[in-house]
């Protein structure tokens, strides 16, 4: 004998896919508007840890011209500035790092050194992904069909699914810099040496080339068709 279907379970069903729908797209937003944002935190926290003298009493401007170029990339989605505004912030990381040592100014923790680039490095690919997730919401825009809403729950779950991996990657590849300098600390070597600080830029920009070799485009073209 068949078993019939309750049209409570089936609207429990219902209730259950759009609360998880919900949520997806709630996270999303969510993710991606840190992503976009993120250049109004990080500018800031790597040039006014420098001691002002380093930038020559121009951090205030370089922050406003790197949050003004990386905003300007997020939100017109243009990556060439989004890159740019990236790599400016890697550059004023080193940057900061060689002025403080050359002015013999108080050299800001390696830990927290190291934090700022796997900051920035994983907000640069994490960047890339957002910004070819908005290219592709883009093309749906005003689209109510069945299949352009398959293909927006799909983008949504590629985009979570890529930036929980970039951060699950570099929150591995940061626990085992930290575990570098503990061990230096234990065998007596100096974490200013070349060596060391050649190991931990090593493993980080190791990280960023895996992250840039091993990602996927979003695969949306299949469910296009049908």
């Amino acid at each position: 004998m068949a078993r019939r279907r309750s049209p409570l379970n089936n609207s429990q069903r219902g209730k259950a896919y759009t609360t998880n729908h919900t949520s997806l797209r709630l996270g999303v937003k969510a993710a991606i508007l840190i992503v976009k944002l993120h250049y109004l935190l990080l500018a800031p926290w790597i040039v006014l840890a420098v001691p002002s003298q380093v930038f020559l009493v121009l951090g205030i401007l370089i922050v406003l011209v790197v949050g003004f170029l990386g905003l300007s990339g997020m939100f017109a989605r243009k990556q060439a500035l989004a890159i740019l505004a990236s790599v400016m912030l890697l550059v004023l990381l080193v940057a900061g790092k060689v002025g403080i040592d050359l002015a013999r100014a108080p050299a800001t923790d390696t830990a927290v050194l190291l934090l700022q680039f796997v900051a920035v490095i994983f907000f640069m690919e994490a960047s890339r992904v957002v910004l070819s997730f908005d290219k592709e919401m883009g093309e749906l825009a005003g689209k109510t069909d069945d299949t352009s809403e398959a293909v927006r729950e799909r983008l949504a779950m590629w985009v979570m699914g890529q930036l929980s991996r970039q951060a699950r990657l570099m929150i591995g590849a940061l626990g085992l810099s930290l575990v570098l300098l503990v061990f230096g600390g234990f065998t007596s070597v100096s974490i200013n040496q070349p060596v060391l600080s050649a190991i931990l830029v090593l493993l980080v920009v190791g990280a960023l080339l895996f992250l840039i070799t091993q990602r996927r485009e979003p695969e949306t073209s299949q469910v296009r068709l049908r």
